[in-house]
């Protein structure tokens, strides 16, 4: 991505690979019959075992973007300690909800499972995305006991519980607020709709399983809310007022001027990367 800014300096971080982070491209974390579920592992060289492990979801509206869309952020973990890995979801067009967050919940299974290849602790997992992928980490947060969130094709036994979660900018609630209102608005082309396949008046239950503040309850992961001070800072708030009252840790971070996508941006990049790594080293220690 080209583009500078006013005092000269790129205004998206590099995803060239740094020398001190290696590669696995394209790795197969999940088969749904003929479909491959991919995702790019990145590792520091260093040879340390039982390193925390980062699933990185990428937004895009649930329709739109890949695994490489979050894939500077992936780098930068990788490159403070972390295990990550950017993984691919099935988007809306291919295959309505909840195909794509059952992809997210196997992912996390894969993890456990090829822990020790992966030079990674399984008891240290955690997660962080954006806007669309924002909303599939607050539900792999809170819904990891559901078992419709398990897919058919997803063998493995292993727990799907994450150990730390950032959601930044993604919605929690989808059968009330801001989706559940665009779900019911005449010609507004809602993604949830694309999405689940439905309204959320034609199908409230499916929308009830999408929803990560209905599901919250105590002993659900630990989860830090990260948005621009221009990207809607109250979005998350009865979440959160929920989180507390189950015991559940859970923070905020505004990041001044900062809009929808920041994360991917310059100059807030490094600044939520760091809070990030500061957030995760509390939580997996």
């Amino acid at each position: 991505l080209k583009g500078k800014l006013p005092d000269g300096r790129a205004k998206f971080p590099s995803t060239i690979l740094p020398k001190n982070v290696t590669a696995k491209l394209d790795v197969v974390y999940a088969n749904d019959g003929n479909r491959k579920l991919l995702a790019d592992v990145f590792s520091p060289k260093s040879p340390k075992k039982n390193r925390p492990a980062i699933a990185v979801v990428h937004g895009g509206g649930w329709l739109n973007g890949d695994k490489t869309k979050f894939r500077a952020l992936a780098l930068e973990l990788a490159k403070r300690g972390y295990v990550t890995a950017a993984i691919q979801y099935r988007l809306g067009y291919e295959a309505e909800f909840p195909k794509g967050a059952q992809d997210c919940f196997a992912a996390v299974r894969y993890l456990r499972d090829h822990a020790k290849e992966l030079g990674i602790d399984p008891k240290r997992i955690g997660a962080v995305g954006g806007s669309a992928g924002g909303h599939l980490v607050g539900l792999m947060a809170t819904g990891w006991e559901n078992p419709k969130l398990k897919g058919a094709f997803d063998k493995s036994s292993r727990s799907a519980r994450l150990q730390a979660a950032i959601v930044m900018a993604g919605p929690m609630q989808m059968s009330s607020g801001s989706v559940a209102e665009r779900s019911r608005t005449p010609g507004s082309k809602s993604n949830s709709n694309i999405w689940l396949g439905k309204t959320v008046d034609q199908a409230p239950k499916l929308y009830d399983l999408a929803d990560a503040h209905q599901q919250i309850s105590p002993g659900d992961t630990p989860l830090l809310f990260m948005v621009g001070e221009h990207d809607k800072p109250e979005r998350n708030e009865a979440s959160r007022a929920a989180l507390n009252k189950a015991g559940v840790w859970t923070g905020l971070k505004i990041y001044k001027d900062g809009k929808h996508g920041c994360w991917n941006r310059h100059p807030w990049f490094a600044e939520m990367a760091a809070d990030m790594d500061a957030f995760f080293k509390t939580q997996l220690r």
